[in-house]
């Protein structure tokens, strides 16, 4: 079984400290996606989800904080944030925070620390996730311990795959989810270009949403992936603490 490759977005413009935390987390075995602008950072995330940010406050483009408020806005704004400043002032630092910001560290620091941070807030993340049995989307809960969706007078359940589907999507409505994505975190594993199992079963979820009456539907991304729209309102949030920024979609 090959484990899921945890994903990074860094946005830092500084050449030499952005290379040099690529090299860090590459070392680790992390994914990175690197920028040196805040609005090509932005467009990135418009089509792609992350498992972890590290964000810098004196973007181009987009500042630190901007690009964070659009990240907390959205639905898949869950994902750990780790803020990298040079501000050092407790006044600059409540503002990260209330930005929405998870953790944050004051330039220069060190290696060991960055990384140590890193794991903490992924074990914290995870261990939330995983402990989330319901989950809120609009007007529909999802239930992992029948695996069904029910809202009103109604009450469906999916198969095991189908759900773990669904709810993956749910969980980053709005944004691209790549096929190799689903692969790892529904079978665990990594299936490959030539493996039409996602693809498969996708189909079997759109046909069942159809025939239930739940107006989601879920989009083919050429070459990419996956991604789940909804028509009606509210969006989706993994993080019962976070309801606050997202109260329309919540898990319970």
């Amino acid at each position: 079984m090959v484990r899921k490759q945890i994903r990074i977005v860094l946005a830092e413009d500084d050449v030499i400290q952005q290379s040099l935390l690529v090299s860090w987390l590459k070392a680790e075995g992390y994914h990175v996606d690197a920028f040196d602008n805040g609005l090509d950072a932005r467009n990135h995330l418009s089509n792609h989800w992350a498992d972890l940010m590290i964000l810098d406050w004196d973007l181009p483009g987009i500042p630190g904080d901007r690009l964070l408020t659009w990240v907390r806005a959205r639905s898949s704004s869950t994902v750990p944030v780790i803020f990298q400043t040079v501000h050092s002032d407790e006044e600059d630092i409540v503002r990260i925070l209330d930005t929405g910001a998870d953790d944050f560290l004051v330039k220069p620091f060190d290696r060991m620390v960055l990384l140590a941070r890193i794991r903490a807030l992924l074990r914290r993340f995870n261990n939330t996730a995983s402990d989330s049995r319901q989950m809120i989307v609009g007007r529909y809960l999802l239930d992992r311990a029948n695996l069904s969706i029910s809202g009103g007078d109604l009450m469906h359940t999916l198969g095991t795959k189908e759900f773990d589907l669904l709810w993956h999507l749910a969980s980053h409505r709005g944004t691209v989810v790549q096929r190799q994505d689903l692969h790892s975190v529904v079978w665990g594993w990594d299936g490959g270009a030539t493996s039409r199992s996602v693809d498969m079963y996708v189909s079997r979820l759109r046909a069942n949403l159809k025939a239930i009456g739940v107006e989601w539907t879920i989009q083919s991304v050429y070459a990419k992936g996956y991604r789940l729209n909804m028509s009606d309102d509210g969006g989706v949030n993994v993080d019962a603490s976070r309801t606050n920024r997202n109260p329309s979609a919540v898990p319970v």
